[in-house]
């Protein structure tokens, strides 16, 4: 006889995977929608059944079908008796039917609680909640009635597991998931009291509360953990190969899947005769699988989005090893268009079933991330969105740069609108964070020189020394030999050195006193947002904004709404921040989504928490100007200046569109972009973790094949 024990059934319902989609042998149901969601419920597509619950064309419809569903689960709920005695199979389905309704309720349940369900009826929604927490109190109290065990506890456990699994644990997600496991009791009713809690978590969330009263938007700077931010309003997630190679680590998921699909590719013969050879082409195969749930996830978004402010995309890098190659990278935007469409195929198939969406459906809700390393970005951009696509313009610190590809992105989406297209939604990204690292990795060399003269390089290099022992970048000093590289192995922002604080006010006491570093620190770390302030104020404040609709219409023989449409579709993404501060100095109700990292977002709640946060004090905040003392000071750095200022074409181009005020002339040109510090450093780190996510699918791949030899 099989024991049967909560342990038991943990390792059932951790192992479930979902039935894969198939139209020809599980085909959806299009006119009857709580059957619809039955039968996707049991083949355990839980979030997909849930999800099909989130259009406006439910309305009316909500409370009856969430009854008929429950009906429909919960007689076969009663009936599913994981008995030890039974057959194993019967054993086995009666397990996965119970984990895969309370599955299903979870999933809808916050759905209801979040944002993503603004576009129902308040009222069907609380009648249908009430439904659902009468019938899991009744489940609960059925399967303590059985004794031994609890799916329901199991299912909660894997759920919150996955959560804490979020960036190591570090991310908001991971926290709101050990604040929300804290004190649950199974021997209460803890399925419910698990819902309780998670509402209270989702509601009290200041991102929810921004997202809610129109402060701004949100997406996330991380392949996982999406689900429970898009309860909170966030809307978009961008992705790059640094990325795509975290989501593999946090997810072990995702390498099973890599080795059971990539036996399915039509290519799997060829790339396991020889992986090496291409290994780009499995790298991209790889991307995709960790960003399909990706794209499955802000799918109700980008439908219910599709035509006001757009939204719910995800962004995808190109190779950054052909950033500057214009064919090979175009090319590679058409695959991945055609890969995104393929599967976007089936799978709107089921969440769209029994709804009106004509001319949306396939239509990937993906942006491309275009690297602004080279002048090879402007063609990139400017085709890329002749064609609908959308872009994501990234590896960007500068005015210059910003505002050359905005320009590019615009002349893009008109060509597309002329030709009857109806742009995706567009980003800007502003790596403001990066920069600001870069100009402080800039003043500690400047700084660590003049103390070399000062006091002697033996000395100094003692002082560079203690550094290393007090910020953790021993080991990586003593690797190099000259002062000067052990200085910026000590120095560097990805090496530790976060911020200038005591002990390199220590090290450098001989020729600065706190006070001017600390000047420093704080006018280096309003540099990123100083730049996104002046880009965001050339193109979308209220007066600037309706000078490039007059552009656009003279210049591309647009009419009004054409030209609105282009600049309500662009929308600027402050990036890579470094401390809350960088969240709150850039917010705005228009043309504005912030992409976070996990722990970033964690930071940014826990400030909203402290007496003296008060949100008003930071609404339209983009709008807001710094003291002139931080500005005067950076000025003095060459590289800032380059960051803020524009150049002579752009100037050119202003003037043309009747945009007014001195923004200098000492902007980088687009040859300079390539030199530019922030870039040479972001690209070589994009490269590293590329390779390195190559070599390891590659071998992956290897492995696959030698498994099946063996068998």
């Amino acid at each position: 006889m099989r024991t049967l024990n909560q342990e038991t059934i943990n390792r059932i319902v951790e192992s479930a995977h979902p039935e894969t989609l198939s139209l020809k042998e599980r085909p959806p149901v299009p006119d009857d929608h709580a059957t619809h969601i039955f039968q996707m419920t049991n083949w355990g597509q839980t979030a997909l059944a849930s999800d099909h619950l989130l259009f406006p064309e439910m309305n009316g419809l909500l409370s009856k079908t969430m009854g008929e569903v429950i009906r429909k689960l919960n007689t076969i709920f009663a009936a599913a008796h994981p008995a030890p005695e039974g057959s194993q199979e019967f054993f086995r389905r009666s397990v996965r039917f119970r984990q895969y309704a309370y599955e299903f309720m979870l999933e809808t349940t916050l759905n209801f609680y979040g944002l993503e369900s603004r576009w129902l009826g308040d009222e069907e929604k609380a009648e249908s909640l009430g439904y659902i927490l009468n019938t899991l109190e009744e489940w609960e109290n059925l399967e303590k009635k059985e004794g031994g065990f609890s799916i329901g506890q199991a299912v909660v456990r894997t759920w919150l597991s996955r959560m804490k699994r979020v960036q190591n644990g570090n991310s908001m997600v991971a926290k709101t998931a050990a604040r929300i496991e804290e004190g649950l009791d199974f021997s209460r009713n803890g399925f419910v009291e698990l819902l309780e809690k998670a509402e209270k978590e989702i509601k009290r969330n200041i991102y929810y509360r921004m997202v809610k009263e129109g402060k701004c938007k949100f997406g996330n700077d991380y392949a996982i953990g999406l689900r429970w931010l898009r309860h909170l309003g966030f809307e978009q997630v961008s992705t790059n190969p640094v990325l795509a190679a975290r989501a593999y680590q946090d997810e072990p998921s995702l390498t099973e899947i890599f080795r059971d699909e990539v036996k399915k590719h039509p290519k799997f013969k060829a790339w396991s005769v020889n992986p090496s050879r291409y290994g780009e082409e499995i790298t991209l195969y790889a991307t995709f699988l960790a960003l399909w749930d990706n794209l499955h996830v802000f799918r109700p978004i980008f439908f219910n989005l599709r035509d006001t402010s757009g939204g719910g995309v995800v962004s995808f890098q190109l190779n950054p090893n052909i950033a500057h190659l214009v064919d090979e990278s175009i090319r590679d935007v058409f695959l991945a268009f055609s890969m995104a469409s393929h599967n976007l195929s089936v799978y709107d198939q089921y969440l769209l079933a029994g709804y009106r969406m004509e001319g949306w459906k396939e239509r990937p809700n993906l942006v491309i991330k275009v690297a602004a390393t080279t002048p090879a970005a402007r063609v990139i951009t400017r085709t890329i969105n002749s064609f609908g696509f959308g872009s994501n313009i990234t590896v960007d610190y500068s005015v210059s740069q910003e505002a050359t590809l905005i320009l590019e992105e615009m002349e893009g989406m008109a060509d597309s609108i002329k030709k009857g297209i109806r742009p995706t939604q567009l980003y800007m990204t502003n790596m403001g964070g990066r920069l600001e690292s870069h100009l402080r990795e800039v003043k500690l060399e400047i700084l660590f020189k003049e103390l070399k003269i000062k006091i002697g390089e033996e000395k100094a290099l003692r002082k560079v020394e203690r550094l290393s022992e007090v910020n953790g970048t021993k080991e990586k000093v003593s690797r190099v030999k000259s002062y000067e590289e052990k200085v910026l192995a000590a120095t560097r922002f990805a090496h530790g050195q976060r911020t200038m604080s005591e002990p390199i006010f220590s090290a450098l006491e001989e020729i600065a006193s706190k006070e001017s570093l600390q000047k420093w620190e704080d006018g280096i770390g309003k540099s990123g947002t100083l730049v996104a302030r002046r880009v965001w104020s050339l193109f979308f404040v209220d007066e600037n904004r309706e000078k490039w609709i007059a552009y656009l219409m003279n210049r591309k023989g647009l009419t009004r709404e054409q030209a609105r449409l282009i600049m309500d579709r662009i929308h600027y993404l402050p990036a890579s921040k470094r401390k809350p501060f960088d969240t709150y100095w850039t917010l705005s109700s228009c043309n504005l989504v912030h992409t976070e990292f996990p722990d970033h977002q964690e930071n940014v709640r826990k400030m909203a928490e402290t007496s003296r946060f008060d949100l008003k004090d930071v609404e339209e905040s983009i709008s807001h100007a710094f003291s002139k003392d931080a500005l005067d000071l950076l000025n003095q750095m060459e590289d800032f200046r380059k960051a803020y200022e524009i150049n002579p074409e752009l100037a050119e181009v202003f003037k043309d569109a009747g945009i007014s005020g001195n923004f200098g002339l000492g902007g980088l040109s687009p040859t300079d972009w390539p030199e530019f510090g922030p870039v040479q450093k972001t690209l070589s780190e994009f490269k590293g973790a590329y390779d390195a996510f190559q070599k390891e699918m590659v071998s992956l791949i290897k492995k696959t094949r030698s498994a099946r030899k063996k068998t």
